[in-house]
């Protein structure tokens, strides 16, 4: 079950860092993994979604979200921040997701370029993710069993495993923001 830490509004201009990642593109839009890559998990992960009938932004689908990594799309200060809040020292991976209205991030755990190394050293990794996005009708992240709806900007979530399945998804009007991190 996720556990709320608590907000970190008042340590972070979440406002601010929106502003700076609407007048860019993503590094990337996700999904970036699919049924046959050689990356570990992702035919339990990408299998069921594509059985499901899940088609990719590309394919005419809506499963699809933009993805910013400090130093590149927003300040590392930003992560910093985050991380003297939650009380930790490291990380081993940060992002922020953005989920556009009418699409979605369907039920998964995130799959990573170098999962094989993760799959090895990843045993009791700490993951937290936070609402950057203002309380806004029609954003939903379920984690686990979890659905958090309306949460409050800056509210900040620990969860039990990196690989908690979980999903977003954006039936209200502006962007979906949420900040990502695990150690």
């Amino acid at each position: 079950m996720i556990k709320f830490i608590g907000n970190c509004s008042s340590e972070i201009d979440w406002d601010q860092v929106i502003s700076d990642l609407a007048t860019q593109e993503p590094s990337y839009i996700g999904p970036r993994h699919d049924v046959g890559q050689p990356v570990p998990g992702v035919d339990e992960v990408a299998g069921p979604l594509r059985t499901a009938g899940y088609k990719m932004k590309h394919e005419g689908g809506n499963m699809s979200w933009g993805m910013y990594f400090p130093n590149t799309n927003f300040d590392k200060s930003v992560v910093d921040k985050f991380m003297k809040f939650v009380g930790i020292d490291g990380y081993t991976n940060c992002w922020i997701s953005r989920v556009n209205p009418g699409d979605m991030a369907p039920w998964h755990w995130d799959i990573t370029d170098d999962e094989a190394t993760l799959d090895k050293e990843g045993k009791g990794m700490e993951r937290y993710h936070c609402h950057v996005s203002p309380p806004t009708n029609g954003h939903v992240f379920i984690v686990e069993d979890q659905c958090l709806y309306n949460r409050q900007q800056g509210d900040v979530f620990k969860w039990p495993d990196r690989k908690s399945w979980h999903a977003g998804l954006n039936g209200g009007l502006v962007p979906k923001y949420t900040f990502n991190l695990w150690r």
